[in-house]
Protein backbone atom coordinates (compact mmCIF):
# COMPACT_ATOMS: atom_id res chain seq x y z
CA UNK A 1 0.00 0.00 0.00
CA UNK A 2 1.40 3.22 -1.12
CA UNK A 3 2.75 6.06 2.07
CA UNK A 4 0.44 8.90 2.17
CA UNK A 5 1.80 12.47 3.69
CA UNK A 6 -1.20 12.00 5.90
CA UNK A 7 0.69 8.73 7.52
CA UNK A 8 3.91 10.91 8.39
CA UNK A 9 2.15 13.19 10.59
CA UNK A 10 3.38 13.94 14.19
CA UNK A 11 5.49 11.00 13.54
CA UNK A 12 8.84 10.95 15.35
CA UNK A 13 10.96 9.60 12.78
CA UNK A 14 14.65 7.62 13.69
CA UNK A 15 17.03 8.84 11.16
CA UNK A 16 19.80 6.39 10.56
CA UNK A 17 22.48 4.96 7.58
CA UNK A 18 21.56 1.86 5.74
CA UNK A 19 23.74 -0.52 8.46
CA UNK A 20 21.54 1.00 10.94
CA UNK A 21 17.92 -0.22 9.59
CA UNK A 22 16.72 -3.00 10.78
CA UNK A 23 17.47 -2.37 14.40
CA UNK A 24 16.41 1.01 14.17
CA UNK A 25 12.85 -0.52 12.39
CA UNK A 26 12.39 -2.66 15.46
CA UNK A 27 12.58 -0.35 17.52
CA UNK A 28 10.20 2.37 15.75
CA UNK A 29 8.01 -0.85 15.26
CA UNK A 30 7.43 -1.06 19.09
CA UNK A 31 6.33 2.74 18.92
CA UNK A 32 4.78 3.28 16.32
CA UNK A 33 7.64 5.38 14.71
CA UNK A 34 9.40 5.72 11.23
CA UNK A 35 11.86 6.08 9.71
CA UNK A 36 14.73 8.25 7.53
CA UNK A 37 16.84 6.21 5.66
CA UNK A 38 20.05 8.21 4.42
CA UNK A 39 22.82 7.11 2.04
CA UNK A 40 22.93 6.36 -1.48
CA UNK A 41 21.98 2.65 -0.67
CA UNK A 42 18.63 4.47 1.23
CA UNK A 43 16.62 2.31 -1.86
CA UNK A 44 17.77 -0.59 -1.26
CA UNK A 45 17.29 -0.37 2.52
CA UNK A 46 13.93 0.77 2.36
CA UNK A 47 12.76 -2.15 -0.08
CA UNK A 48 14.73 -4.84 2.06
CA UNK A 49 12.96 -3.29 5.29
CA UNK A 50 9.27 -3.12 3.69
CA UNK A 51 9.55 -6.76 2.01
CA UNK A 52 11.46 -8.77 4.34
CA UNK A 53 11.32 -7.35 7.52
CA UNK A 54 7.93 -6.36 7.03
CA UNK A 55 8.30 -2.71 8.20
CA UNK A 56 4.82 -1.13 8.16
CA UNK A 57 5.39 2.62 9.19
CA UNK A 58 6.51 5.69 7.30
CA UNK A 59 9.28 5.76 5.42
CA UNK A 60 11.49 8.56 3.65
CA UNK A 61 14.50 7.70 1.58
CA UNK A 62 17.18 10.82 1.85
CA UNK A 63 19.90 10.73 -1.13
CA UNK A 64 22.65 12.78 1.16
CA UNK A 65 24.05 14.44 -1.97
CA UNK A 66 24.35 17.75 0.38
CA UNK A 67 27.16 16.59 3.23
CA UNK A 68 30.41 15.35 3.04
CA UNK A 69 33.65 16.70 1.28
CA UNK A 70 31.88 16.07 -2.03
CA UNK A 71 28.57 17.21 -1.46
CA UNK A 72 27.00 18.93 -4.51
CA UNK A 73 25.56 22.60 -4.29
CA UNK A 74 22.02 23.08 -4.65
CA UNK A 75 21.96 24.44 -8.56
CA UNK A 76 22.91 20.57 -9.47
CA UNK A 77 19.11 20.44 -9.40
CA UNK A 78 17.03 17.20 -8.38
CA UNK A 79 16.50 13.96 -10.35
CA UNK A 80 12.84 12.91 -11.15
CA UNK A 81 14.43 9.27 -11.55
CA UNK A 82 14.91 9.47 -7.87
CA UNK A 83 11.04 10.25 -7.09
CA UNK A 84 10.08 7.57 -9.57
CA UNK A 85 12.11 4.84 -7.68
CA UNK A 86 10.61 6.00 -4.25
CA UNK A 87 7.15 6.02 -5.90
CA UNK A 88 7.75 2.53 -7.01
CA UNK A 89 8.51 1.17 -3.74
CA UNK A 90 5.27 2.83 -2.79
CA UNK A 91 6.69 5.97 -0.50
CA UNK A 92 6.64 9.47 -0.38
CA UNK A 93 9.30 10.59 -2.38
CA UNK A 94 11.81 13.49 -0.86
CA UNK A 95 14.25 15.18 -3.38
CA UNK A 96 17.83 14.28 -3.46
CA UNK A 97 18.52 17.89 -3.25
CA UNK A 98 22.09 19.35 -2.84
CA UNK A 99 23.29 22.08 -0.65
CA UNK A 100 21.51 25.31 0.06
CA UNK A 101 23.54 28.02 0.99
CA UNK A 102 22.69 31.28 2.75
CA UNK A 103 20.84 33.46 0.74
CA UNK A 104 21.13 31.21 -2.41
CA UNK A 105 17.80 31.87 -3.83
CA UNK A 106 18.11 30.49 -6.98
CA UNK A 107 19.30 27.04 -5.72
CA UNK A 108 16.39 27.10 -3.31
CA UNK A 109 14.21 28.31 -6.40
CA UNK A 110 15.81 25.34 -8.36
CA UNK A 111 15.08 23.18 -5.74
CA UNK A 112 11.23 24.10 -5.16
CA UNK A 113 10.31 24.38 -8.84
CA UNK A 114 11.98 20.62 -9.43
CA UNK A 115 9.56 19.55 -6.81
CA UNK A 116 6.39 21.46 -8.02
CA UNK A 117 6.34 20.08 -10.90
CA UNK A 118 5.93 16.50 -10.20
CA UNK A 119 2.33 15.31 -10.61
CA UNK A 120 2.32 13.65 -7.17
CA UNK A 121 2.77 14.36 -3.65
CA UNK A 122 6.85 14.62 -3.20
CA UNK A 123 8.83 16.30 -0.27
CA UNK A 124 11.30 19.17 -1.35
CA UNK A 125 14.50 18.17 0.77
CA UNK A 126 16.18 21.83 1.91
CA UNK A 127 19.78 20.71 3.57
CA UNK A 128 20.20 24.47 4.79
CA UNK A 129 23.12 26.92 5.77
CA UNK A 130 21.94 27.96 9.61
CA UNK A 131 22.61 31.45 8.50
CA UNK A 132 18.95 31.49 6.51
CA UNK A 133 17.73 31.92 9.55
CA UNK A 134 20.05 34.93 10.44
CA UNK A 135 17.24 37.73 10.29
CA UNK A 136 13.63 37.91 10.04
CA UNK A 137 13.79 39.44 6.56
CA UNK A 138 16.34 36.53 5.14
CA UNK A 139 13.59 33.62 7.28
CA UNK A 140 10.54 35.30 5.55
CA UNK A 141 12.36 35.42 2.24
CA UNK A 142 12.93 31.59 2.43
CA UNK A 143 8.84 31.33 3.82
CA UNK A 144 7.96 33.46 1.03
CA UNK A 145 9.66 30.64 -1.77
CA UNK A 146 7.83 27.91 -0.20
CA UNK A 147 4.77 29.21 0.47
CA UNK A 148 5.01 30.25 -3.65
CA UNK A 149 5.97 26.95 -4.65
CA UNK A 150 3.17 25.38 -2.40
CA UNK A 151 4.97 21.74 -1.67
CA UNK A 152 6.04 20.29 1.58
CA UNK A 153 9.24 20.98 2.81
CA UNK A 154 11.96 19.04 4.85
CA UNK A 155 14.33 21.15 6.47
CA UNK A 156 18.37 19.86 7.62
CA UNK A 157 20.48 22.73 8.94
CA UNK A 158 24.04 22.73 8.82
CA UNK A 159 26.22 23.94 11.65
CA UNK A 160 29.16 22.78 13.73
CA UNK A 161 27.04 22.46 16.87
CA UNK A 162 23.53 21.80 17.61
CA UNK A 163 21.64 24.37 15.61
CA UNK A 164 19.14 24.84 17.89
CA UNK A 165 21.64 26.22 20.62
CA UNK A 166 22.12 29.18 17.99
CA UNK A 167 19.05 31.02 19.32
CA UNK A 168 18.49 32.88 15.68
CA UNK A 169 17.98 29.11 14.26
CA UNK A 170 15.26 28.51 17.01
CA UNK A 171 13.70 31.65 16.53
CA UNK A 172 13.89 31.69 12.82
CA UNK A 173 12.75 27.71 12.44
CA UNK A 174 9.10 28.66 14.42
CA UNK A 175 9.49 32.11 12.36
CA UNK A 176 9.27 29.47 9.31
CA UNK A 177 6.28 27.42 10.42
CA UNK A 178 4.06 29.84 11.94
CA UNK A 179 4.50 31.60 8.26
CA UNK A 180 4.15 28.61 5.58
CA UNK A 181 0.80 27.00 4.72
CA UNK A 182 2.63 23.42 3.71
CA UNK A 183 3.79 20.61 6.07
CA UNK A 184 6.89 21.26 7.17
CA UNK A 185 9.41 18.67 8.46
CA UNK A 186 12.37 18.52 10.62
CA UNK A 187 14.98 16.17 9.83
CA UNK A 188 18.86 15.31 11.00
CA UNK A 189 18.01 16.81 15.07
CA UNK A 190 18.52 15.47 18.28
CA UNK A 191 15.79 16.37 20.87
CA UNK A 192 14.52 19.33 19.02
CA UNK A 193 12.55 17.28 17.13
CA UNK A 194 10.24 16.58 19.90
CA UNK A 195 9.95 20.58 20.65
CA UNK A 196 9.62 21.01 16.73
CA UNK A 197 6.90 18.35 16.76
CA UNK A 198 5.21 19.98 19.80
CA UNK A 199 5.19 23.89 17.87
CA UNK A 200 4.10 22.36 14.93
CA UNK A 201 6.31 20.68 12.30
CA UNK A 202 4.67 18.10 10.15
CA UNK A 203 7.04 15.25 11.46
CA UNK A 204 10.78 15.52 12.66
CA UNK A 205 13.97 12.79 12.66
CA UNK A 206 16.05 12.40 15.77
CA UNK A 207 19.44 11.10 13.82
CA UNK A 208 21.13 7.64 15.27
CA UNK A 209 24.62 9.24 15.20
CA UNK A 210 26.22 12.75 15.75
CA UNK A 211 26.76 13.28 12.14
CA UNK A 212 22.81 12.59 11.31
CA UNK A 213 21.74 14.71 14.03
CA UNK A 214 23.02 18.03 11.98
CA UNK A 215 24.69 19.13 9.07
CA UNK A 216 28.68 19.30 9.52
CA UNK A 217 30.72 21.73 7.79
CA UNK A 218 32.83 20.85 5.15
CA UNK A 219 35.88 20.33 7.01
CA UNK A 220 39.35 19.27 6.27
CA UNK A 221 41.28 16.66 5.83
CA UNK A 222 41.68 14.93 9.19
CA UNK A 223 38.88 16.97 10.81
CA UNK A 224 35.22 16.64 12.00
CA UNK A 225 33.78 14.44 14.12
CA UNK A 226 35.65 12.02 16.20
CA UNK A 227 33.58 9.26 18.45
CA UNK A 228 34.59 9.43 22.13
CA UNK A 229 32.98 6.07 23.42
CA UNK A 230 29.61 4.78 23.97
CA UNK A 231 27.11 7.47 24.39
CA UNK A 232 23.31 7.54 25.17
CA UNK A 233 20.23 9.49 25.86
CA UNK A 234 19.84 10.13 29.66
CA UNK A 235 15.78 11.40 29.15
CA UNK A 236 15.62 13.20 32.79
CA UNK A 237 17.97 15.83 31.33
CA UNK A 238 16.85 15.18 27.69
CA UNK A 239 20.51 15.21 26.44
CA UNK A 240 23.04 12.47 25.27
CA UNK A 241 26.16 11.82 27.30
CA UNK A 242 28.99 8.92 27.74
CA UNK A 243 27.98 6.07 29.54
CA UNK A 244 31.11 7.23 31.87
CA UNK A 245 29.71 10.49 32.72
CA UNK A 246 26.02 9.25 33.33
CA UNK A 247 28.39 6.81 36.04
CA UNK A 248 29.40 10.01 37.49
CA UNK A 249 26.24 12.02 37.15
CA UNK A 250 23.84 8.70 38.95
CA UNK A 251 26.93 8.38 41.94
CA UNK A 252 26.94 12.24 42.26
CA UNK A 253 22.89 13.15 42.38
CA UNK A 254 22.06 10.36 45.37
CA UNK A 255 19.24 13.07 45.81
CA UNK A 256 18.08 12.41 42.23
CA UNK A 257 18.17 8.26 42.46
CA UNK A 258 14.50 7.98 41.12
CA UNK A 259 14.75 9.81 38.10
CA UNK A 260 17.60 7.57 36.12
CA UNK A 261 16.26 4.30 36.01
CA UNK A 262 15.22 3.28 32.52
CA UNK A 263 11.53 1.47 31.64
CA UNK A 264 12.79 0.88 28.50
CA UNK A 265 13.02 -2.70 27.14
CA UNK A 266 16.74 -2.69 27.22
CA UNK A 267 17.10 -1.06 30.34
CA UNK A 268 13.76 -2.74 32.20
CA UNK A 269 13.84 -0.90 34.90
CA UNK A 270 18.31 -0.49 35.25
CA UNK A 271 20.01 2.99 34.95
CA UNK A 272 21.29 3.27 31.30
CA UNK A 273 25.13 2.69 32.13
CA UNK A 274 25.55 0.26 28.91
CA UNK A 275 28.70 -1.37 27.58
CA UNK A 276 27.49 -2.49 24.80
CA UNK A 277 26.94 0.21 21.64
CA UNK A 278 23.98 -2.20 20.13
CA UNK A 279 22.38 -1.47 23.64
CA UNK A 280 23.29 2.18 23.86
CA UNK A 281 22.05 2.75 20.59
CA UNK A 282 18.60 1.30 21.18
CA UNK A 283 18.05 2.36 24.85
CA UNK A 284 18.59 6.14 22.87
CA UNK A 285 15.78 5.46 20.38
CA UNK A 286 13.34 3.31 22.92
CA UNK A 287 13.65 6.63 25.51
CA UNK A 288 12.57 9.46 22.98
CA UNK A 289 10.14 7.37 21.17
CA UNK A 290 8.55 6.84 24.81
CA UNK A 291 9.20 10.44 25.58
CA UNK A 292 6.78 11.62 22.07
CA UNK A 293 4.28 9.28 23.53
CA UNK A 294 4.33 10.86 26.91
CA UNK A 295 4.32 14.22 25.10
CA UNK A 296 1.87 13.81 23.15
CA UNK A 297 -0.77 12.47 26.30
CA UNK A 298 -2.03 16.54 25.92
CA UNK A 299 -5.09 17.01 23.37
CA UNK A 300 -4.12 20.59 22.25
CA UNK A 301 -0.85 22.48 20.85
CA UNK A 302 -1.23 24.61 23.66
CA UNK A 303 -1.03 21.72 25.86
CA UNK A 304 1.80 20.27 24.20
CA UNK A 305 3.69 23.47 24.28
CA UNK A 306 3.44 23.62 27.57
CA UNK A 307 4.46 20.27 28.43
CA UNK A 308 7.21 20.64 25.86
CA UNK A 309 8.11 23.81 27.87
CA UNK A 310 8.24 21.83 31.27
CA UNK A 311 10.05 18.91 30.07
CA UNK A 312 12.94 21.37 29.20
CA UNK A 313 13.19 23.74 32.29
CA UNK A 314 12.72 20.50 34.59
CA UNK A 315 15.82 18.83 32.59
CA UNK A 316 17.93 22.43 33.15
CA UNK A 317 17.09 22.45 36.52
CA UNK A 318 18.55 18.97 37.07
CA UNK A 319 21.93 20.02 34.69
CA UNK A 320 22.26 23.08 37.03
CA UNK A 321 22.44 20.27 39.72
CA UNK A 322 24.76 18.11 38.08
CA UNK A 323 27.43 21.10 37.03
CA UNK A 324 28.23 20.38 40.97
CA UNK A 325 29.56 17.26 40.53
CA UNK A 326 30.56 16.59 37.40
CA UNK A 327 33.64 18.85 36.15
CA UNK A 328 33.31 20.92 32.72
CA UNK A 329 29.80 19.59 32.46
CA UNK A 330 27.63 22.30 30.27
CA UNK A 331 23.89 21.89 30.12
CA UNK A 332 23.01 22.09 26.20
CA UNK A 333 22.59 25.20 24.65
CA UNK A 334 19.28 23.94 22.73
CA UNK A 335 17.54 23.40 25.61
CA UNK A 336 18.66 26.91 27.01
CA UNK A 337 17.13 28.23 23.77
CA UNK A 338 14.01 26.41 23.53
CA UNK A 339 13.44 27.71 27.29
CA UNK A 340 14.58 31.38 26.36
CA UNK A 341 12.78 31.85 22.96
CA UNK A 342 9.54 30.34 24.00
CA UNK A 343 6.95 30.72 26.09
CA UNK A 344 4.95 28.46 28.49
CA UNK A 345 1.45 29.48 27.28
CA UNK A 346 -0.48 28.04 30.09
CA UNK A 347 1.92 29.05 32.85
CA UNK A 348 -0.64 31.60 33.89
CA UNK A 349 -3.56 29.16 34.75
CA UNK A 350 -0.83 27.06 37.40
CA UNK A 351 -0.11 30.54 39.03
CA UNK A 352 -0.84 30.21 42.74
CA UNK A 353 -2.43 33.33 44.22
CA UNK A 354 -1.38 35.45 47.15
CA UNK A 355 -3.58 35.01 49.99
CA UNK A 356 -5.32 38.25 50.71
CA UNK A 357 -3.91 40.51 53.26
CA UNK A 358 -5.05 40.41 57.19
CA UNK A 359 -6.22 36.93 56.79
CA UNK A 360 -5.03 33.69 57.82
CA UNK A 361 -3.73 31.36 55.10
CA UNK A 362 -6.61 27.94 54.87
CA UNK A 363 -5.37 25.13 53.90
CA UNK A 364 -7.65 22.80 51.31
CA UNK A 365 -9.12 19.58 52.85
CA UNK A 366 -7.70 16.81 51.35
CA UNK A 367 -10.35 14.96 48.54
CA UNK A 368 -12.73 13.11 50.61
CA UNK A 369 -11.95 15.16 54.10
CA UNK A 370 -14.83 16.57 55.04
CA UNK A 371 -14.55 17.26 58.48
Amino acid sequence: MAQSLVQLAGHLLVQCRPTQVAAAAEVASAHGGGLVITGPSALLSARNVLEHQGFTGPVLCDADRYSGRRRVGAGRGISPGWFKRQRDLGLVPLSDSGYLAARNLLGLRSILRGTARESSTVIAMLPIAARWFATPAVCDALAHEIAAAGVPVAVAVERAGDPFAARYVLRGFLRLLRRVNVPVLLLRSDVSALGALCHGAHAAAIGTTSALRHIYPIQPPGGGYRPSGIATFLSPLLSYHNVDTIERIVKGTPEHEHLWPCLCPTCDGRVPVLDSAEDAFRHALHAQLMLRAELFRAQTRQALVSTWHEHCSHALSLHDDVTRFVPRHRPPGGLRSWLNITEDPMAAHRTVPGQPRGHEARMSPAHGDRR
